[in-house]
Parts: structure tokens; sequence; C-alpha cells
């Protein structure tokens, strides 16, 4: 590895520790059950695709008062899971999880 290389890996390291975080909270509709729901987001394969994007799931939570509404924090780069859930080409891997496109509030914060 040429000295370019390394100092660019370097950069990229330290440019990633001073990334924004973006944590996005989903409040939305389920069309199964909630146990289907988080058994489906805390599958290894999902995990998998979340840790691919750099994304964590911190909280997954059902409603006290609709237990066919489910709540869901995410942290990880600024716009990566806003981008994915707003694109109509996910939809469908979206719903196969059990969650309802239409209606979904989602929040996001930044720190």
């Amino acid at each position: 590895m040429c000295f370019f290389e390394r100092r660019s890996k370097i950069v990229e390291r330290l440019f990633m520790n001073f990334m924004t975080i973006e944590t996005t909270v989903l409040d939305f509709k389920l069309s199964n059950t909630f146990e289907e729901y988080e058994a489906h987001m805390k599958a290894p394969e999902q995990q998998a695709m979340f840790n691919e994007m750099g994304v964590k799931t911190f909280y997954l939570g059902k409603s006290l008062d609709d237990p066919t509404r489910a709540t869901v924090m995410f942290q990880g780069p600024e716009n990566v899971l806003y981008n994915i859930f707003k694109s109509s080409e996910t939809k469908p891997i979206v719903e196969a999880s059990g969650h309802i496109y239409e209606g979904t509030k989602i929040t996001r914060w930044l720190c």
C-alpha cells in the first residue's frame, strides 16, 4: 500500500468518526402481529443488512393502546434510513415485514 492509499484510509476513518448521526423514529400500523414483526426485524439476515448500511435498531416497541401499532428507532448515517424508506423500490421489502407503509409517521433527529 502506498503512502497516499494509507493516508486516504486514515482520513476516511477519521471522517467516519465525525459524520452526522441521524436518529430516525418510525411510528406505523402492522398487518401482522407485533411478535411476527419483531422476529422479522431481529432475523440475522435483516440485522446483516442494517449492519452493512451502518444502521442500528435500538428500540422496537408495541403500543399499549393499540397492539397493531409499532414504533422503531434507528440510528445511522444521515439520510440513509430515510432515503431507503422513501424509495418506492424498497416499499415491497418494508411491507414484507408487516409494516404498513401508508400513514407511517417519520421523525428525524441529528446529533
